[in-house]
């Protein structure tokens, strides 16, 4: 049996890591299978994991790859890469395509897989994939390459509990039995792929932080020289920065000033240290304001230019408060290690997505719920956020989340007219899909002719004429 890991981030080969580290992929049967065409529980090879071989596939999905660094060079990466047998590059196997738009033609199918059999020295062993973002390239040219293996997927952040956002070919759904993601909302479930009747399956959170202990480790030295001296004695918030502006969601001054306000925010709370970590997918930030707005608030700024991951930096060294927009690591910071987490710029974010079933809109949602500063939601606060995701999810993807309907109502009807929650919904989406709180238009005579033309819109007004003719004359009768 081969195992073919795909990755793309380092927090993914973390997830990955820590999912080994558990056992979560010892078995070779995924829990949906088991008991189905033939499948049995002791088809399942032992504990030990010796029958197989775990081979770690690398895709580097930015989009000038000669300005990026590959995150296999990330430091601390060399002890993660030791829990796989060997290491594959996908971008050096499909090139001089780019993974994100590899897509072999049907008729290539088996010539494709015969030559990366061969390439990856895979033989004619089994294959199970475990695959990332399962719905666009490469995981869904992987998955038709390789069109009889079983495929897992591992989620590394708050998009798993949103809707699959684009279609999935149905060959390779079908296929698809496990959902491993990281348990960063308890309250939720997944909703990703949800369709297809995957079966969830949360990641311990201590072996999580047992890996990111073990990454920070191999990168003491290096983090303590830069930020440990500075941070000994007195409490400090750690900013994170995100590429909001390189996705096109928001412009470069929108992103500034989301970083700016971010200083202004731990400063309005009290802080006089903050660490600003730029993303590092992102090209470079522009610095000098932040600067400026530290000064001027009485803060003492530090950029963070190590390549090291924000759980890192959590665990190592404690911040006080972390900020950001929607970024996982606000998540990952509140739920796993205990840390306040507060976003800023969520209105302004929440207008700006678009279109309504933009994949980023769910994990804002639930930043913007959740991250207030506070370390823990109340339980009332936590059901009302399961409804209000539920409700964003029908909205975004009504073709596939039918069994939302019901709730979505309900909570539109309690809800959509709110203040707190009215930010999370748009009108016309929800009068397209007849929902509570959405504006139903009256009959208009120039938006009805573009619809069904202007002969339509004078045969209706000639019928109304008729109708209001009809009844004058029988009045004088």
């Amino acid at each position: 049996m081969k195992q073919i890991f795909l990755a793309s981030s380092f927090f993914e080969l973390v997830c990955l890591s820590a999912g080994i580290d558990s056992g979560v992929y010892d078995t070779t049967a995924a829990p949906a299978l088991l008991g189905t065409q033939g499948v049995e529980p002791s088809d399942v090879s032992s504990k030990d994991g010796s029958s197989r071989e775990r081979i770690l596939l690398l895709s580097n999905n930015a989009a000038v790859l000669e300005l990026s660094r590959p995150f296999s060079q990330t430091p601390g990466a060399d002890r993660l890469l030791a829990r796989f047998d060997r290491v594959v590059d996908l971008n050096a196997s499909v090139h001089p395509s780019h993974p994100s738009t590899w897509s072999p033609a049907q008729n290539d199918l088996p010539m494709v897989e015969a030559h990366l059999r061969q390439t990856w020295d895979l033989g004619e062993d089994d294959v199970e994939l475990v695959l990332e973002s399962p719905q666009v390239n490469p995981a869904i040219a992987l998955g038709r390459v390789f069109a009889s293996a079983t495929i897992r997927v591992h989620a590394d952040g708050l998009m798993s509990y949103g809707p699959t956002r684009n279609q999935i070919p149905l060959a390779n759904g079908q296929r698809m039995s496990t959902l491993h993601y990281l348990p960063l909302v308890p309250e939720l479930e997944p909703r990703l792929l949800a369709e297809f009747g995957i079966v969830p399956e949360p990641l311990d959170p201590e072996a999580f932080r047992s890996v990111v202990r073990e990454v920070g480790d191999s990168t003491a030295s290096d983090l303590d020289a830069g930020l440990g001296d500075e941070l000994q004695g007195s409490p400090w918030a750690f900013a994170v920065g995100q590429y909001l502006a390189a996705l096109g969601l928001i412009t470069e001054e929108e992103e500034t000033a989301l970083h700016v306000e971010m200083i202004r925010q731990a400063a309005a709370r009290g802080f006089s240290r903050v660490v600003f970590k730029p993303h590092p997918a992102a090209p470079p930030a522009q610095l000098e304001p932040l600067f400026t707005a530290a000064e001027e608030d009485g803060i003492t700024l530090s950029v963070l230019e190590l390549p090291v991951l924000a759980e890192v930096v959590i665990d190592r060294l404690r911040p006080g408060l972390i900020i950001g927009g929607f970024s996982t690591a606000l998540a990952t910071a509140r739920e796993v290690y205990g840390v306040p987490a507060l976003t800023v710029g969520a209105d302004m974010l929440l207008e700006a997505i678009s279109p309504y079933q933009n994949s980023n809109r769910i994990p804002l949602t639930i930043i913007a719920e959740v991250c207030d500063g506070s370390e823990r939601a109340s339980q009332s606060t936590a059901t009302q956020l399961k409804a209000l995701v539920e409700a964003v999810s029908y909205c975004m993807a009504p073709d596939i989340s039918r069994d939302l309907r019901s709730g979505a109502e309900d909570f539109l009807e309690r809800s959509a007219e709110t203040a707190r929650f009215s930010r999370y919904f748009k009108r016309k989406r929800l009068a397209s899909l007849r929902l509570p709180g959405g504006d139903v238009e009256k009959f208009a005579p120039r938006s009805f002719a573009r619809r069904t033309g202007t002969l339509a819109v004078l045969a209706a007004r000639r019928q109304g004429s008729r109708l209001v003719n009809r009844a004058k004359s029988r009045q004088r009768r």
